[in-house]
C-alpha cells in the first residue's frame, strides 16, 4: 500500500478546542462542501476520515442565538389539558413539546434574520480580527453567521420528569421518559439543520438568571411543588439535581446517557470537597472516567475559601478554623466561572442551589 505523506499545513482543520461548556457544537452544515473538496485536495488515493460530517470546522464558531424552553411549565400545562380531555399527560407533553419546538426554531429565524441584516461595524471587533469563520464583505453578514449555532435550550428536565410521573432520571422510569424527550429535541433540530441549512442544535442551557426568574413566574401559578418549586431554582438543563446524593461516578453515569443528545453545548460537574488537593489521582481518575463515558465538557468543582485575617484556605464553614475569623472570601465555580463571594455575586436562584448542593465523594444513594 502506497504511504501517504500529508504536511501539516495542507490537513483540513479539525478543531475541537472551546471558550466554554456551551461552545462545543456540531458539525458546520456550511462548511461540510468545502472540507470535501479539500479531502480531496489533499488525499487522492484514499480518506481521511470516515465521517466528514465529524471533522467539519468547529474553531471561530459559537452559539449566535439560544431560545429556552422551560419544561416544567410546559409539563404543567400538558398536566392540565389531559385532566380536562381524559388523556395521558406523558403524551400531552409530547405534543406540546415538538410544537414548542417549532415555534423556537421560529423564533431563531426571526433574529437570524434581524442579525444579518446589520451592517458589519455592528460588531467591529469580530470582523476585524476574524473572530468569525467566514465573513465576506462582498455577501454580507449571512456568510459569517451561516457558520453559527442556533441553539434550542431547555431548563428544569428534572422537575419536568417529577412533575409528570413523580420521578427524576435517577431512576429507570424517569430516565426512559427523559431519552425519549431529548431525542425529540435532537431529531427536530437535525431536521430543521437539513432543510433549513442552518446549524441548528440542542442547548443545554446555563440558565445563570432564568433558573431563577422562570421559577418565580412557576411559583406565582402553580404554587410550591414538592421536589418541583420547593426551591428557588429549576436544575440546570438536564443534570441530576444537585441535592441528589450520588457517588462522583454515579453522577457520571446518568449525566453521561444524556449529554451526547446535545450538539450545541453541555457540561456534567461533580462537586468534591477541598481534601481532594491531597489526592491528585483520584481527580485525574474521575478525568479519565468522565472521557471514557464521552463526556464532552467536564468539570470538577472544589470550594476555595480563605480567610481574609489569616491567610487560611479551604472549605471554610461559619468562621475560619485557624483564627476563629469571620470575614471569608468565598470562591466557587456557581455556573461556568470562578467567581467571588457567591451570596452577592449571584441571584437568590443560585445562591439557594449553591446552598443544596451535597458533595459527590463516595455517598451511597
Amino acid at each position: 500500500m502506497k504511504k501517504i505523506i500529508v504536511k501539516q499545513e495542507q490537513v483540513p482543520t479539525e478543531i475541537m478546542s472551546t471558550m466554554g461548556c456551551r461552545t462545543q457544537n456540531g458539525a458546520d452544515i456550511n462548511a461540510v462542501d468545502s472540507y470535501k473538496n479539500n479531502i480531496k485536495q489533499v488525499i487522492k488515493d484514499g480518506t481521511l476520515y470516515d465521517d466528514v460530517t465529524s471533522a467539519a470546522r468547529k474553531d471561530s464558531r459559537g452559539n449566535i442565538s439560544p431560545v429556552t424552553l422551560i419544561l416544567p411549565t410546559l409539563a404543567m400545562q400538558a398536566k392540565e389539558k389531559a385532566q380536562k380531555s381524559d388523556s395521558d399527560a406523558v403524551e400531552e407533553f409530547m405534543k406540546l413539546l415538538e410544537k414548542k419546538i417549532g415555534e423556537a426554531k421560529d423564533m431563531l429565524l426571526e433574529r437570524f434574520d434581524w442579525q444579518c441584516s446589520q451592517p458589519a461595524k455592528s460588531a467591529k471587533f469580530m470582523y476585524e480580527n476574524g473572530t468569525m469563520y467566514g465573513y465576506k464583505p462582498e455577501e454580507g453578514i449571512r456568510s459569517a453567521m451561516k457558520h453559527g449555532t442556533l441553539a434550542i435550550g431547555q431548563l428544569g428536565l428534572a422537575e419536568c420528569l417529577q412533575a409528570l410521573i413523580g420521578k427524576d432520571h435517577t431512576t429507570k422510569q424517569g430516565m426512559k421518559l427523559a431519552t425519549d424527550i431529548e431525542t425529540l429535541f435532537k431529531e427536530k433540530c437535525a431536521k430543521y439543520k437539513k432543510e433549513l441549512k442552518l446549524n441548528f442544535g440542542v442547548y443545554y442551557t446555563p440558565a445563570e438568571n432564568l433558573c431563577y426568574t422562570a421559577m418565580k413566574k412557576f411559583k406565582e401559578k402553580y404554587g410550591e411543588i414538592e421536589n418541583v418549586s420547593d426551591h428557588e431554582f429549576f436544575t440546570n438543563s438536564m443534570h441530576v439535581p444537585v441535592w441528589k446524593k450520588l457517588t462522583p461516578f454515579e453522577k457520571i453515569d446518568i449525566e453521561s446517557k444524556l449529554t451526547g443528545f446535545s450538539s450545541a453545548g453541555a457540561i456534567t460537574y461533580v462537586e468534591l470537597d477541598a481534601g481532594t488537593v491531597n489526592n491528585i489521582q483520584a481527580l485525574e481518575d474521575l478525568v479519565n472516567y468522565a472521557m471514557d463515558k464521552d463526556i464532552p465538557y467536564f468539570a470538577i468543582n472544589v470550594p476555595s475559601d480563605s480567610c481574609s485575617q489569616c491567610g487560611y484556605q479551604g472549605e471554610i464553614n461559619d468562621k475560619c478554623p485557624q483564627c476563629g475569623s469571620t470575614d471569608i472570601q468565598r470562591l466557587r465555580r456557581v455556573t461556568g466561572y470562578l467567581t467571588g463571594n457567591y451570596t452577592t455575586a449571584f441571584n437568590l436562584g443560585k445562591q439557594d442551589e449553591v446552598e443544596h448542593r451535597v458533595k459527590h465523594n463516595g455517598i451511597e444513594c
